[in-house]
C-alpha cells in the first residue's frame, strides 16, 4: 500500500521471525534509503533475498515445491518498490499454498496448446510462455504510484467502508509492513487489538479505526483464502453484510 512502509515492514518482519541475523538486519537497516538505494544497499538486500530461494516467501512455515519445473532466482534490487520488490515475486512466481507445487501445476497445465486455444489465449503467439507473473511486465511496468494512502483517504472521506486484510505468515506484505502503513493515516482508533473466532478458535485480530478496520488472519499467507478459506469466507461474508467479526468463540 506504501512503499516506504512496504520495504521497513519486510525487513523488520524478516528479522522479527527469525529469517535473518542481526547483523544482516543492522546493515540494511543503517545502509539503504529505500527511496535512492545505493549498490552498497542492493548488496545487502541480495543477502536478504538469498534466504527466500530457500523457504517461502509468501508463506513462512509451509514447505516448498522440489518439482523438475520449480525455478529459484534472487535478482538484484534497483529503484523503489513496487518496480523493485516486485520483481522477486515476479521471477520467483510461486505463489504458495498447501500444495506447494500448485504454480508449477498450473504454469504446464496453462502453457499446453490445447489449453490455450481452449481458453482463446496466446492468439498473439507471444515467444515467450504464460507465467504467473511475467518478467516481461516487469521491465515496462513504470506506472505504479508509490501510495495508495490518498486513494484510502478519499474512500474514507466519502463514507465508505474499508478493510484491510492480511495474512500474519506472510513475507511478503507482512502484516508489519500493514500497521506501519495504517499509522501513517493518522486515524483515531476505536476498538484496540481485539481477537475475533471462527467458531471456537482464534480466526485472527482486529483494529478498528475511525473509518477503516484492519484484520489479520492467524496462520494465513499471502494468499489468504488458499490457506484459511473458511476463515476468508468468514471475513467476506461479514464485510458485505457490515458486521463486525465474531469477538467471542461462537
Amino acid at each position: 500500500m506504501d512503499d516506504e512502509t512496504d520495504q521497513k515492514g519486510m525487513i523488520d518482519y524478516a528479522w522479527d521471525h527469525a529469517v535473518i541475523s542481526d547483523a544482516l538486519y543492522h546493515n540494511i537497516t543503517t545502509t539503504c534509503n529505500f527511496s535512492n538505494p545505493t549498490s552498497e544497499c542492493n548488496a545487502e538486500l541480495n543477502k536478504y533475498f538469498s534466504v527466500y530461494s530457500i523457504i517461502d516467501m509468501y508463506s513462512l512455515y509451509t514447505p516448498r515445491c522440489f518439482s523438475n519445473s520449480s525455478e529459484t532466482v534472487t535478482p538484484a534490487i534497483k529503484g523503489v518498490t513496487p518496480q523493485s520488490f516486485s520483481k522477486f515475486g515476479m521471477r520467483l512466481g510461486k505463489p504458495a499454498g498447501y500444495d506447494p507445487c500448485a504454480s508449477d501445476h498450473t504454469y504446464d497445465y496453462l502453457n499446453r496448446p490445447e489449453v490455450q486455444k481452449a481458453l482463446h489465449a496466446n492468439v498473439t503467439k507471444i515467444p515467450y510462455p504464460w507465467s504467473h507473473c511475467s518478467d516481461n511486465v516487469s521491465n515496462f511496468w513504470n506506472v505504479a504510484p508509490q501510495s495508495t494512502l490518498p486513494v484510502i483517504k478519499k474512500l474514507i472521506a466519502g463514507g465508505l467502508r474499508v478493510w484491510v486484510y492480511s495474512g500474519d505468515t506472510d513475507g511478503r506484505i507482512p502484516v508489519t509492513s500493514t500497521r506501519y502503513t495504517l499509522k501513517k493515516l493518522g486515524l483515531k482508533i476505536v476498538e484496540d487489538w481485539t481477537p475475533w473466532y471462527t467458531s471456537r478458535q482464534v480466526g485472527g485480530w482486529t483494529v478498528e479505526y475511525d473509518g477503516l478496520t484492519f484484520v489479520t488472519i492467524r496462520g494465513a499467507g499471502h494468499q489468504v483464502p488458499t490457506f484459511a478459506p473458511k476463515q476468508a469466507l468468514q471475513l467476506i461474508r461479514h464485510f458485505l453484510v457490515d458486521k463486525k467479526l465474531p469477538q467471542h468463540p461462537i
